[in-house]
């Protein structure tokens, strides 16, 4: 099993660039010089959904400042929405959701809220009884009857807890039952509760979303435990497809068209043995519209990874597979938030470095765990500064570790500062990786996180800096302002090196 495990791990290195990377995409398209065009929001379903509310109880949990609205999308790439909590308790959120209906959620406090285009909805939270929130409003039917289902033990977890070690037939005799035993409380749902047909149906898609859901995560994990392409899941393509043209979009959708191109890809690569390509893996899916979804997710993949050429180069060839409003909106919101910050980088970066919004630029945010960044700022000012941060157990962290050196001997450390932050566990294992590598006198500052920031302040610096994925990077010019990041930032990459030779010669 460890072999096949370890034969995996490098096919997935190859292939991702990155551990649970959220910025590489995995059909990194080459990069164009033709120039980019704008791109602008489709008008289908873009009337804004208002949603108004009020805080009570404020002082059960009186630090709590803010509420964060979500419009589900890939994973880490959801349209996250923050509102202050007013002084009466008030808050307020605008936003187009472009679907006929959509899930939202207001974090931790209304998980399973469903909009209408032009929607106006009132939400009362109490933080008394986080768990029954009141909606009322122009979806207050819909929105009750859902909360009704959601928060009282018809569909409590969404998430199947069979034991992936299982056979093929025993783990889908079990999931079965699982299932039948969730449509079962649904129909005492519905006895009791008489929902309208909108929510009839919108119950039954939800549990048949989890319930292909689970079947495509042991799919995936069967392919993981033994090295081999799993076919047996072929045929329920079609039948995932079908959950896409019920005009109701959930957050569970963008989870399973993730399991599809997992699925897949991995599938394709162990019995291939070689990098698939996109189009290759939309002519085995076959499916129009998980098609779209997946061609909308390397594209988003791109973006995230602050490259903007890739969808100019492919703008022709998106616009004529991704038909869906949501999936070009969203799209065209991280197209231009990209090609916002890559213009100008320093809202992005005051945020990142000193907990700055841009709404309100004035207020900074108190941030004790980051002065040793600070103080390597200030230590290295004028400098272009470039952070690594990485882990033992990470193949692609290790892949990248030549190129590291390359990159240092390219430039002088008067030009140009290179930190290496390692955050394994224990310590042992990064003095050999240290030796290993020969990075030692090297002109890189190697650095072990735990040691030099203290565990639990490294913990804040990663989650400011939304440093969950390995490897990531930060690359901080003269001015120092951040003008890349995330795991594509990566020394082996021709974009990565040309930002560098930029920002090295632009003298302040």
């Amino acid at each position: 099993m460890m072999k096949h495990l370890f034969s995996f791990l490098i096919i997935a290195s190859l292939l991702l660039f990155g551990c649970r990377s959220k910025t590489q995409s995995n059909f990194q398209p080459e990069l164009s010089e033709q120039a980019e065009e704008s791109y602008s929001l489709p008008e289908e379903y873009a009337e804004e959904v208002i949603v108004t509310g009020k805080v009570l109880n404020r002082d059960f949990y009186p630090n709590e400042k803010d509420l964060t609205l979500i419009i589900p999308f890939f994973r880490k790439m959801e349209n996250q929405y923050c509102a202050p909590i007013q002084k009466d308790g008030s808050f307020s959120f605008r936003f187009p959701i472009f679907a006929k209906i959509r899930e939202i959620s207001i974090r931790n406090y209304a998980e399973h809220l469903y909009v209408h285009p032009g929607d106006s909805v009132y939400v009362e939270i109490d933080f008394k009884d986080m768990f029954h929130p009141k909606v009322t409003g122009d979806a207050e039917k819909l929105n009750q009857e859902i909360l009704a289902f959601t928060e009282n033990a018809y569909y409590y977890i969404q998430n199947y807890s069979i034991g992936s070690n299982l056979n093929n037939n025993d783990f889908e005799t079990e999931l079965k039952r699982e299932y039948n035993l969730r449509l079962e409380r649904r129909q005492e749902y519905i006895q009791k509760y008489k929902p309208s047909e909108e929510v009839e149906f919108l119950t039954e898609e939800l549990l048949k979303q989890d319930y292909y859901y689970a079947l495509l995560l042991y799919a995936s994990h069967i392919q993981d435990e033994t090295g081999k392409e799993l076919e047996r899941y072929h045929a329920l393509l079609p039948e995932i497809n079908g959950l896409y043209h019920k005009g109701i979009l959930s957050a569970r959708l963008f989870d399973i068209a993730e399991s599809v191109e997992n699925y897949i890809l991995f599938g394709m690569a162990l019995k291939n043995r070689k990098y698939p390509k996109i189009e290759d893996m939309m002519s085995l899916i076959g499916e129009n519209t998980l098609n779209q979804y997946l061609y909308t997710k390397m594209m988003a993949n791109c973006l995230t990874a602050n490259d903007t050429l890739a969808l100019a180069k492919r703008h022709a060839q998106f616009d004529s597979i991704v038909k869906m409003p949501h999936l070009r909106a969203q799209i065209t919101q991280i197209y231009n938030r990209t090609k916002s910050y890559l213009e100008n980088p320093q809202s992005v970066s005051d945020n990142l470095l000193y907990g700055v919004f841009h709404e309100n630029a004035s207020q900074k945010t108190s941030m004790s765990f980051m002065e040793p960044i600070y103080e390597m700022l200030e230590k290295d000012r004028g400098k272009v500064i470039y952070f690594d941060f990485w882990v033992k157990w990470c193949p692609p962290c290790l892949t990248e570790m030549e190129p590291l050196k390359q990159l240092r001997s390219k430039y002088s450390t008067k030009d140009l500062v290179i930190y290496s932050i390692c955050g394994s566990e224990p310590k042992e294992e990064w003095e050999e990786c240290l030796d290993k590598y020969s990075l030692r006198n090297r002109g890189i500052e190697c650095i072990y996180a735990n040691d030099f920031f203290g565990k639990e302040n490294y913990q804040k610096i990663c989650n400011q800096w939304n440093v969950h994925d390995m490897p990531y990077y930060i690359l901080i010019n003269r001015k120092g302002q951040i003008i890349d990041f995330g795991s594509s930032a990566r020394p082996s990459n021709p974009n990565l090196r040309s930002r560098i030779e930029e920002a090295v010669k632009n003298i302040k």
